[in-house]
């Protein structure tokens, strides 16, 4: 990028057309209209951007704002609410601090959610931290993924360490890593605040496969949990443990069928 390129600056109500800018900040309501390139695009307030965004360093999202294509960038942050609906990517760190819905695939080198994160694709991190909530329509691919709180993931969670520390119902329709722990939650919240469970429910993990190297499961619902060393601790129900190696089981935990292979 060139050292004549200009900033753009929007103050409270106004429009732009797209191309090539050094910085841009919206302050207050702001729409550029067409595909755009940049250094950092900061908006505080509202901000709309109806095309395609690339931006060499940062996108930061302070209060709302809707970008309406693929987004690339080095690092993405939102306090507040963002929306993508196109794809993100981004060299470095993903960091929601509010809510953020992507339409389609998420790849950053780490995602950190505190608050809720919805992917519509699939999500391709080093690594994902989430204090919150996740839902992903398609498979997840991590090196490490941990949450503290809830997640929804409909294809494939792989990643070589899974840490889910539950704190309302989460549903994944197939777990694969090295190592994977589920464990039941505490008396208070990540909020310090006493957890809400719906009548009738708790706080569990409801998968269909389970598959690993060494596996530590609670309050997990599952069809079949596969791995090397595996223990099932309290609350779970699993319809069938294969396992290579060992295999312990709490005695509060119902579990259909067992088999060394």
């Amino acid at each position: 990028m060139e050292n004549k390129v200009e900033d753009l600056k929007i103050y409270g109500s106004g429009s732009s057309s797209g191309g090539e800018y050094n910085k841009i900040r919206i302050m207050g309501e702001g729409r550029i209209n067409g595909d755009i390139e940049c250094k950092d695009l900061k908006i505080n307030g509202e901000g709309t951007v109806e095309g395609n965004l690339k931006a060499v360093n940062t996108v930061s999202i302070m209060g709302e704002g809707m970008l309406d294509g693929n987004v690339d960038c080095t690092d993405f942050k939102v306090n507040g609410e963002g929306g993508v609906d196109g794809n993100l990517k981004a060299e470095g760190n993903v960091t929601i601090r509010g809510e953020a819905d992507v339409k389609g695939d998420l790849k950053a080198q780490k995602v950190k959610v505190q608050g809720e994160l919805e992917v519509n694709g699939e999500l391709v991190a080093d690594e994902v931290k989430v204090t919150g909530n996740i839902n992903t329509s398609g498979d997840c691919n991590a090196e490490i993924f941990t949450v503290e709180g809830s997640l929804t993931i409909d294809g494939l969670l792989n990643a070589d360490i899974v840490k889910i520390n539950l704190y309302w119902p989460c549903k994944v329709h197939e777990i694969g890593g090295s190592e994977i722990t589920v464990k039941k939650s505490g008396k208070l919240s990540f909020l310090g605040l006493k957890l809400i469970v719906t009548p009738g429910r708790q706080n569990e993990l409801t998968a269909d496969i389970i598959e690993g190297d060494r596996i530590y499961l609670e309050n997990t619902t599952a069809k079949v949990v596969r791995g090397t060393d595996v223990t099932i601790g309290s609350g779970c129900k699993i319809e069938l443990v294969e396992y290579t190696n060992s295999f312990k089981q709490d005695e509060k935990s119902e579990i259909i069928d067992n088999k060394k292979t």
